[in-house]
């Protein structure tokens, strides 16, 4: 259950940030590319993070609670710029950019041994729905800057890498 809320805690910006793009052709591609590299991206950091325990098996528990820390601190911090929204830019490009936080995450997660299959499989399909959501329905989300949402998420990573660290 914890890798399903993780999942959605990490797939939120997809919502944010797609609902402030002005797309008319290319959803459909945008939202598969976003759905690869969130099955993708995920994975290769749970790769990684079994490696990194294995490597750090004592401080494992303590090192992906501080990531996690870290990238919720990093999310309440973020400055809301989307200047390179604006221009025309190659889906997958836009995918890699709303997908890349899923792997630092999920390094953390590798490292807590959770669920990987659950954890890969909601993400992937949470960010479908979510890219669909953004893309198709974004102009009556009303969402004018994702501050509330990152902050939300910010805090949920934030307090799950401080009650990770215990």
């Amino acid at each position: 259950m914890l890798e399903i809320f993780a999942a959605s805690v990490t797939t939120i910006d997809v919502i944010v940030v797609l609902s402030l793009l002005q797309l008319r052709k290319g959803r459909l591609v945008l939202a598969l590319w976003i759905t690869f590299l969130n099955i993708l991206l995920p994975f290769a950091g749970f790769v990684m993070g079994d490696w990194s325990a294995e490597l750090f098996s004592v401080w494992s528990h303590m090192l992906s609670g501080v990531l996690l820390a870290l990238i919720g601190i990093h999310m309440l911090l973020h400055d809301d710029d989307n200047s390179m929204l604006k221009r025309r830019l190659h889906p997958a490009i836009i995918a890699l950019a709303v997908s890349l936080d899923t792997f630092s995450i999920s390094v953390s997660f590798g490292m807590l041994h959770l669920n990987k299959v659950l954890f890969i499989l909601a993400s992937g399909v949470l960010s479908f729905i979510f890219s669909c959501v953004a893309l198709y329905f974004g102009r009556f989300l009303s969402i004018k800057n994702g501050r509330l949402l990152r902050i939300i998420a910010g805090l949920a990573l934030l307090t799950m890498g401080i009650l990770s660290c215990f």
